[in-house]
Order: structure tokens, then sequence, then C-alpha cells
């Protein structure tokens, strides 16, 4: 007796309605970077120098060394009342020694003495939003940046705010102060490489692949080519992506795996999955980070391929390193380099799709237990997605387990899934448990609304050995 069909093209069309919604949602996000162009390497310097060459001047703390002597006159400053310069002068004390809560609080006593002197009290709104960049609190460094571009244009501190806008996810915003960083700084040339990815961050990734190609023109760093890589893929433009990826690889470049993942993003958006899995498999060959993450990819881009092994291969990892503890979550992509920190994230992978996509190709390789294991699973996880029934209800008919796969198959009807195949199925299990009542129900629906020929011919079979007992025994 032949068993039900499991055909995969209503599976393969929920992947696929899937996918289009991960590439509807996906999105590649660019984080700024955490000195967000507040450069603390030379404030440092800069609040080291000044402090020094002030308390060298008082006879006091001459036999201190240099950084004993800035304590000690915190501490005095601290406990007396010394004028606004005093505090300023702390709070640079403060920031020399990497203490950014302490030069917060000297500072916002100095900007409130110096009230109504304008240009002081620019500097420092401007010099306490910096420091709110430092200690990562956007939404405060934007209240005090806003105050002092308000009170006296700084094209600077426009660049920090930009930065501090993309932190906040208003993108485009920033991009209104980079115009006018442009158009103001004496030396634009300067932030280029801190302003790109304000540009990334709002989606113009044209822009911000003219900007990297200045920077490479001009420096000569590949380095600069896995950004521009990055940001062609975003454009569609694969094989322009593709070359980049390959100057950065022959530059030395760490993130050659991170670059293939990226050029694999790129091919999955534009359907070419065969090409993508090639390139996740290239990234995990390299070492890639993040290896289980990408696992669920491989996946996908194997199944809508039809590569069953490798789909069953890499998802059956990927589930028993979800078994052992690894947290499945959010796929993402993470690198610094040159220009900063990039974030790539992924659509958010999902257990559920995951084991069905394993569950599907495993009946494709015909290892049938595997198969109800991985598809248990998925019911486990998400039991609405009852495709996942139907399937194993295929896979226990033909175990011959047929008082669970009529639980299965009836559960598939009810949600109208694959009602005609599980109708059929259905009533393949009820006539081997002797239900013929059951059975001619099932086949008489078949053949009264099936459209499949070839079900309709086997439920037309079924249905003649149950009303003439003698044609099943001469079969």
């Amino acid at each position: 007796m032949k068993r039900a069909k499991t055909e995969n093209r209503g599976i393969w069309l929920r992947v696929l309605a899937g996918f289009l919604v991960f590439v509807i949602a996906f999105g590649i996000v660019v984080g700024s970077r955490t000195n967000i162009a507040v450069f603390p390497e030379r404030e440092l310097n800069k609040a080291t120098r000044l402090a020094a060459v002030q308390l060298l001047a008082e006879s006091g703390y001459a036999n201190a060394s240099r950084f004993g002597r800035m304590a000690r006159y915190t501490r005095s400053v601290l406990a007396g009342k010394y004028a606004p310069e005093d505090f300023e002068l702390a709070s640079q004390i403060a920031f020399a020694q990497g203490d950014y809560k302490t030069a917060l609080d000297l500072t916002a006593q100095a900007v409130e003495l110096f009230r109504g002197q304008r240009d002081k009290e620019a500097a420092l709104s401007l010099q306490i939003g910096y420091l709110n960049v430092m200690e990562s609190d956007f939404e405060e460094a934007l209240r005090w940046l806003d105050r002092g571009i308000t009170l006296s244009e700084d094209p600077d501190a426009r660049l920090v705010r930009a930065q501090v806008l993309v932190n906040l996810g208003r993108a485009d915003q920033a991009i209104k102060d980079v115009e006018v960083y442009l158009r103001t700084a004496e030396n634009a040339e300067a932030g280029v490489a801190d302003l790109t990815n304000v540009y990334e961050a709002a989606g113009d990734y044209a822009t911000a692949a003219r900007l990297y190609t200045s920077l490479i023109d001009r420096t000569g760093s590949t380095e600069y080519c896995l950004n521009r890589a990055y940001c062609y893929a975003s454009l569609g433009e694969i094989d322009a992506a593709a070359s980049d990826r390959d100057a950065y690889a022959a530059g030395g470049g760490s993130e050659v795996a991170t670059a293939d993942v990226m050029l694999g993003i790129g091919w999955m958006r534009q359907g070419e999955y065969a090409r993508a899995g090639e390139r996740f498999i290239q990234a995990l060959d390299e070492g890639y980070s993040d290896a289980p993450s990408l696992y669920y990819y491989v996946v996908l881009c194997a199944y809508i391929t039809g590569d069953s092994e490798r789909a069953c291969r890499y998802g059956d990892q990927l589930i028993d390193r979800i078994n052992g503890g690894f947290e499945f979550g959010n796929a993402s992509v993470n690198l610094e380099n040159a220009t900063g920190r990039l974030n790539v994230t992924l659509a958010r992978t999902d257990l559920s799709s995951l084991c069905l996509m394993t569950g599907a190709s495993h009946i494709r390789m015909g290892d049938f237990d595997q198969a109800v294991d991985k598809l248990t699973k998925c019911l486990e996880q998400n039991e609405d997605v009852v495709y996942a029934n139907y399937l194993r209800g295929s896979c226990l008919l033909a175990a011959e387990k047929y008082e669970e796969a009529v639980r299965d198959f009836t559960v598939a009807i009810d949600a109208g899934e694959e009602v005609e195949k599980s109708r059929y199925g259905r009533g393949v299990c009820r006539m081997q448990l002797g239900d013929a009542e059951g059975a001619m129900e099932d086949f008489d629906w078949v053949l009264l609304n099936g459209e499949d020929p070839e079900i309709f011919e086997e439920a037309a079979k079924m249905m003649d050995m149950l009303m003439n007992p003698e044609t099943e025994k001469e079969h």
C-alpha cells in the first residue's frame, strides 16, 4: 500500500514567506563608536598638561608628584569655597585620571558659577555633554550638547552630537548635524572617519561608500575596504563588495570571515541562496566567532536549495547545542576596525522553524525517526506550527504508528493545513486500524474535494478496497 506522499511545496512556501518577512525586517544596524568623536586620548593629554602647568605654579604642592598634586588639589577644592576656575581645573584633573563621574560633578558646579558668561558656559556645557558620552548616558549628553551648541556654534560639537543621535536611533536628525559640520569645520576631512557611520545608520549607503572611497584614496588603508564592502552589500552591489572583501583579505584584515557573512547576507537578500550558503560555510571554515548563530542561515539556505544532507547536519548540530545550553536568539556580526565598531544584526532566528526545516530535511533523507524527533521539538516550541503535525503524521504513517498518526492528521485537518493530504493519510491509518466507516469518510472527502490527481487515484483505490473486500484480498 502506498504511504502518504510528503511533498515539500507547502513548507518551502512557508519558509520563503518567513524569509520575506526577514528581508523586510532585516536591517544592517550600524552602532557608533564608543569614543564618539570626543577623542579621549587627546583630551586626556590636554587635561593632564593643563592641570600640571597650573599646579606647578602652586608653591604649596611643589614637593609632590604631579598626580599627587592633582589629588590634593581636587580634595581641597571639594572641601572649600573656590572660584569657578578652581572647579574647572579640578574637573580637568579628574578627567585626566579617568574619573569621569567626579569630573561631571565638578563641571556642573563650575557651569553654574559661570552663568551669564556665554562662551564659558557654552564650553562647560559641551564638556558635560562629552563626559556623559564617556559615561554612555546619551540622553543626558544630548541635553547638554544641545545647550552648548545653542550658546555657541561649534562644528566639532555638531559631529559629537551626530554620533549621540545615532546611538539614540535618530540617524535622520544626525545627518543634519553632519551637513553643518561639513560646511563649517575648517578641516572637515579629518572627521570623515567619524561621520561615515552616521550615513550608514541613516541607510544612505551610497554616500557612506563614497566617503570610504575618499578615505581609502587618501590613506591607502585596506581596513576601510571592509566598511565599504558592507555598504556595497547593503546596496546589492555584491560583486563590488566581493572585490573589497578580497582587497581587505590581501591587506591582512583580521575579520575576513565577517566579510564573508556580509556577502552571504547580500546574496540572501537577492534570493541567491546557494551562493549565500557557500559564503556562510566559508565564514565558518575561516573561524567565524559566532558559529552557532550562523548555522541557522546555513540550514535555511540548504533547505531552500534542496541540500538536505547539509540542512540535517547543521540543523542537528545547532539543536544539540541549544539542548546543551546555547542561548539561541539573534544571530549577529560584530567587528571593530579603523572606523570603530560595526554591528550587523540578522533577523531573530526561531527555534521552531529551525526544527521544522531540519525535520523536513530528514524526511527527504528518508530518516523518519530523526524527522519525528525534530518535528516534535518544533511543536514543543510552537504548537501553532500545525504543518509540523501533517509532516509528523506522514512519518508516523510510514512507521505504521497509525493511532499517533491519526491524531496528527486530525490536528492538521482541523486547522485547515494540507487538508487533502491529511485526509488521505488519516483515511489510510483508519483503514489499517479497522475503522472502515472513518476511512470511507476521509477517502470520500478526497474524491469530492481533492485537486491532486495522484491522491485522487490512490483514494479511489482505497475506497474500492473498502467497498469490495474481495478486491483487497486479491491484492
